[in-house]
């Protein structure tokens, strides 16, 4: 009984430490009240009593932001705050890149405020907002910034801040609450989940386009194209869930030949040469996102494993002292648990 007291204790300290890590300096719930004010709820109906929710966020007088795949080729859509249903007049819609903003002539909603992905930095805190699982207020995830993908002339934006079925079209924000993605998309699987956001840029650049008056689709999102046809940071998830290493390092080789800039191309090469034991050419690649991104913290955790493998204690503190400069939380509450 005491040995078993003892794991309860021990278990129930690290939980008490993840969640001192996840939420420490996070706005908290209550103070999120205005900022909840701008998002809404959207609902659609379809043929035979059929119909689904998602999110929006207002980004300008009478107009709502969301994605398209929420109500693509539905018979109606609208959206609802403090129990008032409101109809738009007209969509602007990017279909591919899957984003749309409703426009209305009676939404009595505040703006958000935006600022572009340039702006944003790997392992900056955020937070999302949406109506998760019918929700219905809006609720918050917290996180991080993960990657940020060029794509299209800006960045699609991957965070820790988890979303799920109803999140689609919602809100990520910085921690001055300002607008800095469209929650879109999720990596398929239950493994290590990836979630990824639409860039600001794209909706100021839509809204200078010519509306349309009915819901129906022109053509699919990108993320829903086949495996070959989808951005490289795409392409790589699906085989790392299955641990076939072999075809990440094949697809991480094409995305750093096809682009040797990006810090990501780099760290998933590094991924696949350490889980095949190829410690020398993974240091190498690792090294290579670090030095193209002082903020990767991904591949200084890789670099650290390696170093604990190697018992290379010089290598263990320099990877501890360059964490510590990204993420000392990090180092404090979550080090001790990757090996």
């Amino acid at each position: 009984m005491k040995k078993n007291s003892s794991k309860l204790k021990y278990l129930l300290s690290l939980l008490v430490l993840f969640f001192n890590y996840q939420v420490y300096s996070y706005p908290a719930q209550s103070e999120l009240f205005g900022l909840s004010q701008s998002m809404v709820h959207v609902w659609v109906t379809y043929g035979n009593g059929v119909t689904g929710t998602g999110s929006g966020v207002v980004i300008k007088e009478n107009h709502v932001a969301t994605d398209c795949h929420v109500f693509a080729d539905a018979e109606g859509v609208n959206v609802v705050k403090t129990f008032k249903k409101y109809v738009p007049i007209a969509v602007y819609a990017d279909w591919k890149n899957d984003l749309c903003i409703l426009k209305f002539d009676d939404l009595p909603l505040s703006p958000v405020k935006m600022v572009t992905s340039k702006n944003v930095q790997y392992e900056s805190k955020v937070f999302a907002l949406t109506f998760p699982n019918d929700s219905p207020i809006a609720l918050p995830s917290y996180g991080k910034v993960k990657g940020i993908h060029p794509f299209k002339d800006s960045n699609i934006i991957r965070t820790s801040a988890a979303f799920t079925v109803g999140s689609s079209g919602g809100a990520l924000f910085d921690l001055d609450f300002n607008l800095i993605g469209i929650t879109t998309f999720k990596s398929p699987g239950k493994r290590l989940g990836y979630f990824y956001c639409l860039p600001t840029e794209w909706i100021t650049a839509l809204l200078e386009t010519a509306p349309q008056f009915d819901l129906k689709s022109k053509f699919p999102p990108f993320w829903s194209l086949a495996d070959d046809e989808k951005p490289f940071f795409m392409q790589v998830i699906m085989p790392m869930q299955q641990d076939n290493w072999d075809k990440v390092k094949r697809i991480a080789d094409e995305w750093t030949q096809e682009d040797n800039q990006h810090s990501d191309a780099w760290f998933f090469l590094g991924l696949a040469e350490l889980k095949m034991k190829n410690y020398s050419e993974a240091i190498i690649d690792l090294k290579k996102a670090l030095n193209l991104n002082n903020r990767h913290l991904d591949s200084l955790v890789e670099l650290y494993k390696i170093a604990k493998i190697q018992g290379d204690q010089k290598s263990v503190d320099w990877t501890i002292e360059k964490m510590k400069i990204i993420d000392p939380e990090f180092v404090d509450y979550g080090l001790k648990n990757l090996l």
